[in-house]
């Protein structure tokens, strides 16, 4: 069940969600120093494989090289260009701006230099690319822009390293890898996450209706909430991960995990299929969420297991897809509204199913340093939210 007994009041003030002086301080305190997940290695399979992606407002080039997988600013050292503009591609011995030329080793060394006299003096190995901390769990590949950020483990804990290496195993396969602009703060994007109020309207036809509360329970922590959706008997869930357990031959798994590592990574999943999301702020009232979903069909040797990989794949691509383009729908609305300046009858009441939200909202302005809103709740809440629960 919900820890809370009624609704709580919405804290956040308006300018939270479009204000550039908070839009800055959520970007220096929140997203700067934290790990961002940006890929998998089943997208990086061979050796020389890259791929390219925006992370605040910076270019970077993942690159699979005989040192392991390395993140660089994607701009070369000489005159700025950014090396490649290719989402992906294959640089089978050094990274080659696509402006001069210039050629950097997998170790980030300039290595080749055109009319190289014209530059002297320059020392080998000078003017090198700039170089972001890369670690892995699982196949899950994740960069920060913080020298000194703790290192990946301990920042995600014990309890999501455990979920990434289960649920994003070497044996799991590539589901989807989807890329979405929203016109909206990325809060909005956040708290519609944290709850399953919205569902029933706008998810109509991919869950239809609101969780059973009894089959629902909440965890907070101190940098992560985590949500339990135990559907064992709920046959409109339970029945297909029988089907589909028993094709695979394992057990089923009739527990759907989802979990906010504060503030942006969202990792969720049951059954054969489960995905990372990340959303990151690309302007006060824009921001830009990456999705990779993949799923574990059985053993890749067999042409059992390809076949169920081929029916998971397209079915699971296809519902995520639906998921994903219903929420995209409704974020530029909720967002207009919730940016007005003036409230109706200084409204804003977050139900039990919401409560995650409250939690959110409370890390943000602890870590901001903000004020919170000076709506008085109807009523108090019956817990605190910052008081870690047991799992149940």
């Amino acid at each position: 069940m919900f820890r809370n007994s009624n609704h709580v009041p919405q804290i956040l003030r308006p300018d939270h969600y479009f204000s550039p002086e908070q839009s800055e301080v959520e970007r220096d305190r929140l997203f700067l120093p934290a790990w961002h997940c940006v890929g998998v290695k089943a997208l990086l399979p061979n050796q020389g494989d890259f791929l390219t992606l925006e992370l605040l407002e910076r270019p970077l080039i993942l690159w699979n090289t005989a040192q392991g997988i390395r993140t660089y600013l994607n701009v070369c050292t000489h005159r700025f260009s950014t090396l490649t503009d290719k989402p992906c591609g294959h640089f089978a011995k050094n990274l080659k701006c696509q402006y001069h030329g210039w050629e950097y080793d997998g170790e980030g060394n300039t290595c080749k230099i055109p009319d190289a006299q014209s530059f002297r003096p320059l020392k080998k190995g000078e003017l090198g690319l700039r170089e972001y901390r890369t670690e892995t769990v699982g196949q899950l590949i994740f960069v920060t822009l913080n020298e000194n950020a703790p290192d990946l483990r301990t920042f995600l804990g014990p309890e999501l390293v455990a979920l990434a290496e289960q649920r994003f195993s070497p044996e799991h396969r590539l589901t989807l890898v989807r890329d979405t602009h929203i016109d909206c703060n990325w809060k909005i994007v956040i708290e519609n996450i944290l709850e399953s109020y919205h569902i029933a309207m706008v998810h109509p036809k991919s869950f239809a209706d609101y969780p059973v509360p009894e089959h629902c329970f909440h965890e907070f922590h101190a940098d992560y909430d985590h949500f339990i959706h135990d559907f064992t008997d709920e046959p409109r869930y339970a029945k297909p991960e029988r089907i589909i357990a028993k094709l695979i031959g394992r057990a089923p798994d009739y527990r759907w995990h989802h979990i906010l590592r504060y503030p942006n990574i969202v990792m969720g999943g049951a059954g054969p299929w489960h995905y990372i999301q990340m959303v990151w702020p690309t302007s006060p009232t824009t921001c830009r969420s990456r999705w990779i979903t993949m799923h574990y069909s059985g053993s890749k040797a067999s042409w059992w297991g390809f076949l169920l990989h081929r029916a998971l794949l397209r079915f699971g691509r296809r519902t995520a897809l639906q998921v994903q383009n219903e929420d995209a729908r409704i974020y530029p609305k909720v967002h207009r509204g919730t940016a007005v300046v003036d409230r109706p009858h200084s409204g804003g009441l977050i139900s039990m199913r919401e409560e995650r939200i409250i939690v959110f909202q409370e890390y943000l302005l602890r870590e901001t340093g903000s004020k919170p809103s000076t709506a008085e709740p109807a009523e108090k809440p019956t817990f605190s939210p910052t008081i870690r629960f047991a799992q149940p």
